[in-house]
């Protein structure tokens, strides 16, 4: 019974070893069994990272095309998702409406001339007693009422489109007129996204918010494309508010960036990744691993020119992911324990594996070992 709970005992002190990152190595000339610990030189984050981030292009300006009357539609010559030019004849309109109204506009028209040529006889006769003021009042009122009928009827004609012409350049983003539609005045009949006015809109993680500012610079890749190349763009607009992100479960905050040159052939909806370029900074950083804490006093364990480990309290700026900034106690060239165990106190030597490695977002070295 004994001997299995020694060997119980064994097995549970292996995989704790391993676990916290500690290595176990044979010395081929005591043959005993040394425990290596991982140890890191302090650097600084001073090569530039980048944050990789998912958008969608958007048109700045959106043109949606309405008719003022309930007009049939003729023939539509468009698609939703085409491109059109400026000043294109993209539909046209039943004319029975418009004709009756033009008929009935030149009726009133010649009713107008004819009656304006009654009064001036009228006039000449009232001054040889052959008519009345009062027949001349009468015709005068009907000339009012005959020049009303005329406006409202030319009202009416420019209410009646014969035509849609595109005001702008652009892409059908939305069509809901086909032949023989009845056009229904509250709705657009079309929406035209004008390319000439395109924004790109990227997510960017809440919790990477902190590093984004206006005129960063960046690199756009829009999905189309095949070779996925890249052209440069910079952040123009940040968001004041975080909203759930369209494609993952993360709260995420809009950034709107701007194409430094011209990107071809790209249009609202496609789909874009970007690379925002960060800052260069002197922070130095450590795992959380590698902290130590005692009586709400945080240290760590360095190891000196003799592998002798020494205490080092260090105060902390704050926590970036699994990374912790070191405000003050530690300096460049530092050489810390990277997963300190437990049992260690100051003063012990060990044996130790430097893992020479800067951490940056964005950027990684290859490990050497010493």
């Amino acid at each position: 019974m004994n001997k299995q709970l020694r060997i119980i005992t064994v097995i549970s002190l292996i995989l704790i070893l391993l676990g916290s990152g500690i290595f176990i190595s044979k010395n081929k000339k005591n043959n005993k069994n040394e425990i290596i610990y991982p140890t890191r030189i302090i650097s600084t984050n001073n090569k530039r990272g980048y944050i990789n981030v998912e958008g969608k292009i958007e048109a700045n300006d959106t043109k949606k095309i309405f008719v003022d009357k309930k007009l049939k539609v003729d023939e539509v010559f468009i698609q939703e998702g085409d491109y059109v030019e400026k000043g294109q004849i993209l539909m046209t309109f039943d004319e029975t409406e418009r004709n009756n109204i033009i008929r009935n506009l030149k009726r009133e028209e010649l009713s107008l001339a004819k009656i304006k040529r009654n009064l001036e006889v009228e006039k000449e006769l009232l001054k040889l007693g052959g008519s009345s003021v009062n027949y001349i009042k009468e015709l005068e009122e009907e000339i009012q009422r005959y020049q009303i009928n005329i406006e409202e009827y030319q009202e009416d004609l420019l209410k009646t489109a014969e035509r849609i012409i595109s005001p702008v350049s652009g892409t059908v983003t939305s069509l809901l007129a086909q032949e023989n539609y009845s056009v229904n005045t509250d709705e657009p009949l079309m929406e035209i996204a004008d390319l000439s006015n395109i924004k790109i809109v990227l997510e960017v993680a809440e919790y990477d918010i902190k590093d984004i500012y206006l005129g960063q610079n960046l690199e756009i890749k829009p999905e189309a494309f095949e070779k996925k190349l890249s052209f440069k763009g910079k952040v123009t607009k940040i968001s004041k508010i975080s909203k759930p992100s369209s494609t993952t479960s993360e709260n995420i905050v809009e950034v709107e960036v701007t194409p430094l040159e011209e990107i071809p052939n790209i249009i609202p909806g496609f789909k874009v990744s970007a690379k925002i370029f960060l800052e260069k900074n002197d922070d130095i950083t450590i795992s959380k691993n590698a902290l130590l804490e005692d009586n709400n006093q945080y240290y760590v364990y360095i190891v000196d020119s003799n592998n002798t480990i020494i205490r080092r309290d260090v105060e902390i700026e704050n926590i970036k992911g699994d990374s912790i900034i070191i405000k003050s106690g530690l300096k460049i060239g530092d050489e810390i324990l990277t997963t300190p165990s437990l049992t260690l106190k100051p003063n012990d030597k060990i044996f130790k594996k430097t893992l020479n490695k800067i951490e940056n977002k964005g950027e990684k070295l290859d490990n050497t070992n010493k």
